[in-house]
């Protein structure tokens, strides 16, 4: 806070104690002076030096150099001290309240200056100093560039347009924070040399950038082999300006996926840049058909542009565009080949077609819920294959996840949804059925071009089962039971509906959080439903989904 005195000076007289008789002459001239009364120049009420008054009166106080606050937003602070003669300390009061308004607010270097001037009509200029931010020091931080840090924080003064404010600053400091690179961040702020700068001081503790993570499950069709096993390696670093990069491998029986995505910031307000390639070899190994050596093969590329429009600690608005570019071949016994519905072409089994993505996401976090919602506009040309021409669809999708003081537990909802204008490819179709849908059927138990998912879940901590030397955090072992309900309805635009076009279940989980590394789940659901059962056995036909995840580093 920006500090005035004003100097009052007081001077005196002291009497000669000389007996002389001139000194008596003198003495008694000067006792006739001091009987006389003290003539002095008349002050002119409207031209006052302040600094030589112990009390002036104010007609109006004049602000200069607010930008932040407007004379209105001042006006309740001076307006009781505006149209009466005021003391010293109360124009200090003045100065003093009008810098705590400053400082309230988050503008902590902020605050009012009385300048020595000469008092005309009454009127007192108040200089308001408005507070930058001269200098930001980045400290500890290894991989991430300095650049990346700054860039990120000049957002909360606009490149130092804007005062400082420690409040706007504290939650770029949280944003930044929730950045997947950045494991905390403390921050410390002093004045600078001159009046009205600040140097903001930040320690950045980086997380560790690269990760690998296995997995096993059954979430694929038992068609080319439920049991999956996949390897993924991510850097989410690279060059040291936030950019990342990720290799992922899955495996079953009849599946061999392999997919490379790398994402890069083009802005510091977090637009993105993205590149997928992804290629996929499948064989049905399912006794009844194997003989038949029948293939599918996949290549994707895909280029994507995400702009957040609003972020901030609670919530946030995006948009995206998606460009991908798909080619499938399917065969039968070596040669090409068309299966009904897949949309490709009946003498070659070839599908090539190009997708636009157009998607908004939403979200919403608060300390008791999070609230999702997601939309995709999507918009297809197939180049080659039996259905010719272009295609529209619309996927949305609702999550709400509520925290509640029952048993701590957490209530979650889900719900997605697909519109299309056409009949589909078999690469755009719903798929329902499965962990991730219905659960107590098979994965893509049917899949229609249009369809809806919903189900809800209550997520029951019962106990810990912590695993020394793993289990150290005071969340980590957490063991919940999971009982949920599952719906799903699906249908065609052109042909047949699936029979039947409705299937649902309940049931309950297990989910085990060993670490922030290590989890794992198992869910039961009965189906209740009845389906045609189609191929040979699997633990899918009894309900059961099932995932284990490990974090090697």
């Amino acid at each position: 806070m920006l500090i005035m005195s004003v100097f009052f000076i007081c001077t005196g007289t002291a009497a000669s104690e000389d007996s002389s008789p001139a000194a008596e002459i003198s003495d008694q001239a000067q006792k006739a002076h001091d009987q006389t009364p003290a003539v002095l120049p008349p002050i002119e009420e409207n031209e006052t030096q302040l600094s030589s008054v112990g009390k002036v009166y104010v007609k109006k106080f004049k602000l200069e150099g607010n930008a932040i606050f407007s004379d209105e937003d001042l006006t309740p602070i001076t307006s009781p001290y505006e149209g009466r003669e005021i003391t010293a300390e109360e124009l200090q009061e003045v100065k003093n309240k009008l810098s705590g308004y400053y400082y309230v607010n988050g503008y902590v270097n902020s605050g009012a200056i009385i300048p020595d001037q000469k008092v005309e009509n009454g009127i007192i200029l108040l200089n308001i100093i408005e507070g930058k931010l001269s200098q930001t020091e980045i400290s500890e931080n290894t991989w991430l560039r300095t650049g990346y840090i700054l860039s990120r924080l000049d957002l909360a003064t606009k490149d130092g347009k804007l005062p400082f404010n420690v409040n706007v600053m504290q939650d770029h400091l949280k944003l930044l924070k929730q950045d997947p690179r950045v494991k905390n961040i403390h921050a410390d702020f002093a004045p600078g040399l001159e009046r009205g700068e600040g140097i903001l001081n930040v320690q950045v503790e980086e997380a560790r950038p690269y990760h690998l993570t296995l997995r096993f499950n059954n979430h694929n069709s038992p068609s080319i082999g439920p049991y999956r096993g996949e390897a993924e390696l991510q850097h989410l670093n690279l060059t040291g300006w936030g950019d990342s990069l990720t290799a992922q491998y899955a495996l079953t029986e009849g599946l061999d996926d392999y997919s490379v995505n790398y994402t890069v910031p083009l802005t510091r307000r977090d637009t993105t840049l993205s590149f997928d390639f992804d290629r996929s070899e499948s064989v049905v190994v399912s006794e009844a058909f194997e003989e038949l050596d029948i293939k599918s093969d996949t290549t994707t590329y895909a280029a994507a542009l995400r702009h957040p429009f609003y972020k901030s600690l609670s919530s946030e608005f995006a948009m995206g565009i998606r460009f991908e570019k798909r080619h499938t071949e399917t065969s039968l016994l070596g040669r090409g080949f068309a299966f009904p519905d897949s949309g490709a072409d009946e003498e070659t089994g070839e599908t090539d077609f190009t997708m636009i993505r157009f998607s908004q996401e939403w979200v919403n976090r608060s300390l008791v819920q999070v609230v999702a919602a997601y939309s995709s506009v999507n918009m297809g040309n197939v180049d080659e294959g039996k259905y010719e021409g272009g295609f529209f669809t619309w996927v949305g999708q609702f999550q709400w996840l509520r925290r509640l003081r029952l048993f701590n537990s957490q209530l979650l909802f889900s719900l997605n949804m697909q519109l299309s204008d056409s009949s589909l490819i078999s690469a755009e179709k719903f798929a329902i059925g499965g962990s991730s849908t219905v659960r107590g059927y098979r994965e893509n138990q049917m899949t229609p071009d249009n369809g809806l998912t919903t189900y809800l879940e209550w997520r029951i901590p019962v106990m810990q089962l912590k695993i020394p030397g793993l289990s150290k955090g005071p969340n980590d072992g957490t063991f919940q039971l999971c009982p949920f309900f599952d719906f799903g309805k699906g249908w065609n635009t052109e042909s047949n509906d699936p029979d039947p076009d409705n299937i649902y279940s309940a049931g309950i989980g297990a989910r085990w959080s060993v670490n922030e590394r290590i989890s794992a789940e198992i869910y039961w659901g009965e189906s209740l439903k009845d389906v045609e059962e189609s191929g040979e056995y699997d633990i899918q036909d009894d309900g059961v989904h099932f995932q284990i995840n490990v974090g090697l580093f």
